[in-house]
């Protein structure tokens, strides 16, 4: 048993060490001593926690991978973006800090793996290490850490190498991410710009972008070029709203997050009216567990926030 695994399980379920000892009937503090590394876990206790948390052949064949990176497959990579599309949306539901221990120390394995595979499969572990590398980064963006500006410059190295334009496109985009939260306009709108302008970038990424950019570019002070790009923003939204987004950047499947996106680009513009309009229509479209997630007060106050929750 892979104990990074469990705990990124537990974290996906939103389970503390507690509740889980005491939902399969097991000591706490035995628990906590094998989840610390102090003791090794018995078969039984194996057996609980794989059932507990839907652990299955798939994160088995992960730490395997993880293990024993001369025999990497297609199915062993195929795991490794499984678990990470867990992780990532874990993180819609419970947040950056239980996550960010495990996601530190996937990224090291998965370096590890990149630096010493070899055949058929590199390229398809390189997108893997560089989308974990993206999701890392935005762990520490929600933290307003600066690791995220290493850690994202290394994703989009990878992705680069890999010739990946989304993934490209989702490092700039958490790095233009890290720029707002430090209150650097400019440089964040430059960032929302590559990412529009990164070759192989998906339409609806273009899209999404290019509305921050409208609103990054307002707050800088030019409200004549952000209008230009939030006109663009709105073209690119239409003709993106059909289209399947690539699973690094699953959210701007459908118009919600655009139309938030636009909102707030509204709002820089002091365009009220509309700002309140595409805000409430994008909020409408955003799945209930995920109005608890930390990104959304991007697009509204807390006390709007506890209105539209659900009871």
């Amino acid at each position: 048993m892979d104990v990074g695994n469990v705990r990124a399980a537990l974290a996906r379920k939103g389970l503390s060490a507690a509740e889980a000892a005491r939902r399969i009937r097991y000591d706490p503090a035995c628990l906590s001593r094998v989840l610390n590394g102090r003791q090794a876990p018995s078969a039984a206790l194996e057996q609980s926690l794989a059932a507990l948390l839907d652990l299955d052949e798939g994160d088995e064949r992960a730490q395997y991978a993880m293990r024993h990176p001369t025999r990497l497959d297609r199915a062993a990579v195929a795991a490794l973006a499984d678990a990470l599309a867990a992780q990532r949306r874990a993180d819609d539901v419970v947040g950056p800090v239980p996550l960010l221990p495990a996601a530190e120390t996937h990224r090291t394995v998965l370096l590890r793996l990149l630096r010493d595979a070899r055949g058929p499969e590199r390229d398809a572990l390189g997108e893997v290490a560089a989308e974990h590398c993206a999701f890392l980064g935005w762990l520490h963006v929600q933290l307003r850490s600066d690791r995220a500006v290493p850690v994202l410059h290394e994703g989009e190295r990878i992705a680069r190498e890999v010739g990946s334009g989304p993934l490209i496109a989702q490092s700039l985009n958490f790095l233009a991410c890290h720029w707002r939260t430090r209150g650097d306009h400019r440089r964040a709108a430059e960032h929302f710009d590559a990412v529009t302008r990164t070759e192989g970038v998906h339409l609806t990424q273009k899209a999404a972008n290019t509305a921050r950019a409208a609103e990054q570019t307002a707050k800088a002070g030019d409200r004549t070029a952000a209008r230009t790009l939030l006109r663009a923003a709105e073209h690119l939204g239409e003709r993106a709203a059909n289209r399947t987004p690539p699973e690094a950047a699953y959210w701007l499947r459908g118009q919600a997050f655009q139309l938030l996106n636009q909102g707030i680009a509204h709002d820089a513009i002091g365009d009220g009216k509309s700002a309140r309009e595409h805000i409430a229509a994008g909020l409408a479209g955003i799945p209930a567990p995920h109005l608890s997630a930390p990104w959304i007060s991007d697009y509204v106050s807390p006390e709007r926030l506890r209105e539209l929750s659900p009871l």
